[in-house]
C-alpha cells in the first residue's frame, strides 16, 4: 500500500511540474503563436534585470535546439527539464 501511495506522489509531482511548464511556455509566448521569438525570450528573461541582452540571447541559442529561430513548446521543456537536473545534481554535491 505505502509503494502505491508513493507511487501516486510522483505521479502527481510529475503532472504538477508539467502542468507549470505549461503555464510558464504560455506566459513567455506573448503573442500567442504556439512559439517562443527570440524577442519574447529576450523580454522575459531581461525583465527583472535577471541576465542581459546578450546572455539571455546565448540562451535563446542554446536552447533553440533545431536553430529555426523559434523555441518550441518541446524546446522548452527540454530545457526547463535540464535545468531542474542541473540544479539537482548541484544540491546533491
Amino acid at each position: 500500500m505505502t509503494r502505491y501511495l508513493i507511487l501516486a506522489g510522483f505521479a502527481l509531482c510529475a503532472f504538477g511540474a508539467a502542468a507549470d511548464t505549461k503555464a510558464a511556455f504560455q506566459t513567455v509566448d506573448a503573442n500567442g503563436d504556439g512559439f517562443i521569438s527570440e524577442g519574447e525570450f529576450v523580454s522575459w528573461k531581461t525583465v527583472e534585470a535577471e541576465i542581459s541582452p546578450a546572455d539571455a540571447l546565448v540562451k535563446f541559442i542554446e536552447i533553440d535546439a533545431d536553430a529555426s529561430g523559434m523555441i518550441s513548446e518541446t524546446d522548452f521543456t527540454a530545457a526547463m527539464s535540464d535545468t531542474a537536473s542541473d540544479s539537482d545534481r548541484s544540491d546533491s554535491m
